[in-house]
């Protein structure tokens, strides 16, 4: 990758400011870690880290200036001081990697659930229509099938433009952007052109973040102003979820490509999932196609992302043969390998997302069993519901935590059976390994189970570290010892 470089005088000319000391800018950090000789490192505030203390060791790794929200005393480097770091970042790393979603066509996806899936799907779907894509979510970002690991659903400004600019150096002319509430808030998309975007659903999540429901919709929006204002070709939105027009309103003017799940919606995409197969209707013209693909909900995610397809101008009928190749991402309803057991993953973390993953997954007369969790610090006020879902759809459930946190597990398990008919709780577990172990027992007996909460996720949150937790690794290693077989994993 050809490495870039900008004079201070450049990059701060964005907020009409000048310094007399004029520096070559060779890179772009928010972690002191990260700088070299020539960095500019912005100091960035964030939930547990304030950046400002980090800002002498940033200069004695060879930082040549510091962006900074307020004066710092004893600097040897020019301190350039704006009222926002986190909405300035993204200004100031489009203008230093030359603008890179400029030179892509960069779609993005919001919403509650799906965006992963969503996100995937479109990729896939780019790939086989035959265009150089890349894609950035939950489960990493990937440029033409290489996968690179990323810190959050949406990257922060500075890696989220450095990869754009990969993207452009390696020729990708389609790139997929999953994109969070939190991310839109904290401006990690500052400076984004987006060609197109869509929106899934909104339910219930987040409300530790944002104020209300109407808040979490509003930040939602601002995705769809952006496409607005960097003159988007289209936005593709759910039919089925009211707070579409919200996003709507918010894209202002921008055309709109309603998708649904019904065939009998005057949507021009509609998707249909029949178990093994989904009719697909494009403009009037019906289609039937085999597809792995599992629950209504994974309907509309595949409708979405043939919304986002037509916004890149892709040949939809072409496109439609290669739905059979279409596989889910990683920990989204994923399937153990292990011979004689049926055992599921899920990433499922909120009301909406477990009502439709036991929906999918439920069949009459083969009773389901589940590990249900929540994550500690974090929105308190769906774990009534998830437990009395689960109550619902379950036959036995085994209740643990993931991602504690700093939250005593017992009141986190204490909140989650709060509406769960005693009778169906198996045991609970404030340690998490234990009760994928005791999963892992159950499901050789040929009970049906899947586990919820933490899906493709490789480490558990504890206290303020992150430790290693590979799920899949430890179901199949308890499989094998319980039932005398060699792990492969």
């Amino acid at each position: 990758m050809n490495r870039p470089y900008k004079h201070l005088s450049e990059l701060i000319a964005l907020f009409q400011l000048t310094c007399e000391e004029d520096p070559i800018v060779t890179s772009i950090e928010t972690d002191s870690r990260q700088v070299t000789t020539g960095s500019l490192f912005i100091c960035v505030r964030g939930y547990t880290v304030d950046g400002h203390q980090y800002a002498r060791e940033a200069t004695e790794n060879g930082a040549v200036a510091i962006l900074a929200e307020e004066p710092l005393e004893g600097m040897t480097v020019p301190v350039i001081v704006l009222p926002n770091t986190k909405q300035a970042a993204g200004r100031i790393a489009d203008l230093f990697y030359d603008h890179p979603s400029r030179q892509l066509r960069v779609y993005g996806i919001t919403g509650t659930n799906g965006k992963t899936t969503t996100t995937k799907l479109t990729y896939d779907l780019f790939r086989s229509a035959g265009h150089k894509a890349g894609m950035i979510s939950t489960v990493g970002a990937m440029i033409d099938g290489e996968m690179i690991d990323t810190p959050n659903t949406t990257p922060e400004a500075v890696i989220l433009h450095r990869l754009l600019h990969q993207m452009v150096e390696q020729g990708v002319t389609d790139c997929v952007l999953e994109v969070s509430s939190h991310a839109l808030m904290e401006g990690r998309v500052e400076g984004v052109q987006f060609h197109a975007a869509a929106f899934t659903n909104l339910t219930h999540d987040h409300l530790d973040y944002h104020a209300s429901m109407k808040e979490y919709a509003e930040a939602k929006a601002l995705l769809f102003e952006q496409v607005a204002t960097s003159g988007g070709k289209a936005v593709v939105l759910n039919e089925a979820d009211p707070t579409s027009a919200l996003m709507a309103k918010a894209a202002n003017g921008v055309p709109v490509l309603w998708y649904a799940t019904e065939g009998a919606s005057d949507a021009p995409i509609a998707v249909e999932w029949q178990e093994e197969t989904v009719r697909v209707r494009l403009d009037g013209t019906v289609m039937e196609v085999p597809v792995f693909l599992l629950g209504d909900f994974n309907a509309a995610n595949l409708a979405a992302a043939i919304g986002l397809m037509r916004a890149g101008e892709v040949n939809m009928y072409q496109l439609i043969r290669h739905i059979p190749e279409l596989r889910l991402p990683k920990g989204r309803l994923e399937r153990v390998p292990f011979d004689g057991c049926e055992i599921y993953i899920d990433y499922a973390h909120t009301p909406d997302g477990l009502e439709k993953c036991l929906k999918a997954l439920s069949v009459p007369n083969e009773p389901l069993y589940m590990v249900l969790s929540a994550a500690g610090e974090r929105d308190r006020s769906k774990r009534r519901a998830m437990g009395r879902i689960a109550s619902q759809y379950c036959e036995g459930i085994i209740v643990t935590v993931h991602d504690p946190r700093r939250e005593n597990p017992q009141q986190i398990i204490k909140e989650l059976i709060a509406e769960i008919a005693p009778r169906k709780i198996i045991t609970c577990h404030e340690t998490r390994k234990e009760a994928l172990q005791i999963a892992a027992k159950i499901a050789l007996t040929g009970k049906r189970i899947v586990i919820v909460g933490k899906g493709h996720e490789r480490f558990e949150r504890i206290g303020m570290n992150d430790v290693p937790f590979d799920e899949m690794k430890i179901l199949t290693e308890e499989l094998s010892r319980l039932s005398g077989q060699e792990s492969a994993m």
